[in-house]
């Protein structure tokens, strides 16, 4: 948890000089309460202790978390389309957004009203909200039993590791990003997966452990059932800071990932305050809080200098995190539940 002077500067940093250039309706959106979504673990507790007081403190307003998967938010919005939606802020990752915007169920960004938008970084910028971060994987690997760190996903499938590589079911981000950079790698298409299982059915020797969900999957590493595997920059650094041997390396291939963003929903009750929530997200100050250990959070606004853990294994400038190669969710998302039942009748151990 933060230091008191830490939250105190940050508080300070934020003020209130954003609050005037929101809607003329503000002032009356200060008696409303915010109800926000937010994923559970690292990401609620960076909202819980740095976002919501920095929003406190612009708006006066009050405002409470709902803690719930981007694909729960989705269930929870469809079924109450069309009357009072259970949160004004959505909070997404790339493949929820698509399925959002198709349904109707958040709007465009009020870019005017968003004096910080302008700093984003340009790919960071959305009109459907801003993406307020990236999420990167890579190799995970435990440096008590592998000293070099690894340099190509092929690691995975070297002989000695017979029986200690992880993997994780494809209900998750991570494993769909795995198969897919696996599948590009050994000249697959986005809209034809076979070189990938092929590739997953060759590494099934090697595999000891797959995780039916990340939850699972920390468990294992936890454990020390598995010593190398794909994984989530922002895990690895959640794990490290409960003395968990593990550390992330960026194979050469270069660093895959997608965004998390956040968005204003349809029918919202306090739309005027869910701009000032976004926006304040998008602080200076608030981004370089949550860049800051126990959340190790990547920043995508310009105007926060990247620094610690995400220089060491992530990106070094913000040139750096454009080169960051996104998964094609566009095409993926319509197979995906095919996708998974594949992975759950082919791989198996």
């Amino acid at each position: 948890m933060f230091s008191t002077p830490d939250r105190r500067t940050l508080l300070k940093s934020v003020g209130l000089a954003g609050a005037g250039a929101l809607m003329p309706g503000f002032a009356r959106a200060q008696a409303q309460t915010l109800v926000a979504a937010t994923f559970p673990g690292t990401w609620n507790e960076a909202h819980r202790q740095v976002l919501l007081p920095a929003f406190v403190k612009r708006t006066g307003a009050k405002a409470t978390q709902s803690i719930i998967l981007g694909t729960d938010q989705i269930s929870r919005l469809s079924a109450a389309k069309g009357g009072k939606p259970p949160f004004d802020v959505a909070f997404f990752d790339s493949p929820q957004v698509i399925d959002a915007v198709k349904q109707g169920l958040i709007v465009e960004y009020p870019v005017a009203k968003s004096p910080n938008y302008a700093s984003l970084l340009p790919e960071f910028q959305d009109k459907w909200g801003p993406r307020v971060s990236v999420q990167v994987i890579g190799i995970g690997y435990n440096p008590k039993k592998i000293k070099n760190p690894p340099k190509s996903w092929d690691a995975l499938w070297d002989p000695q590791y017979k029986g200690r590589v992880g993997l994780t079911a494809l209900n998750s981000q991570l494993g769909i990003a795995f198969l897919a950079e696996i599948n590009r790698l050994r000249g697959g298409a986005d809209d034809n997966f076979d070189a990938g299982f092929k590739a997953l059915r060759e590494l099934l020797p090697n595999v000891g452990a797959i995780g039916a969900n990340l939850g699972a999957f920390a468990t294992l590493w936890q454990q020390e059932q598995i010593d190398i595997a794909p994984y989530n920059f922002n895990f690895v650094q959640t794990l490290k800071a409960k003395d968990v041997p593990v550390e992330l390396s960026i194979p050469d291939t270069g660093p895959v990932g997608w965004h998390t963003s956040m968005h204003i929903v349809a029918n919202a009750e306090a739309p005027d305050l869910a701009a000032a929530y976004i926006d304040t997200n998008l602080d200076p100050a608030v981004q370089a809080a949550m860049q800051k250990p126990p959340f190790d959070i990547i920043p995508s606004n310009s105007n926060v200098p990247l620094e610690g853990a995400i220089t060491q294994s992530i990106a070094k400038t913000h040139a750096d995190l454009a080169k960051v190669r996104a998964i094609n969710w566009e095409k993926i998302g319509p197979m995906r539940s095919a996708l998974i039942e594949q992975f759950n009748r082919e791989v198996k151990i």
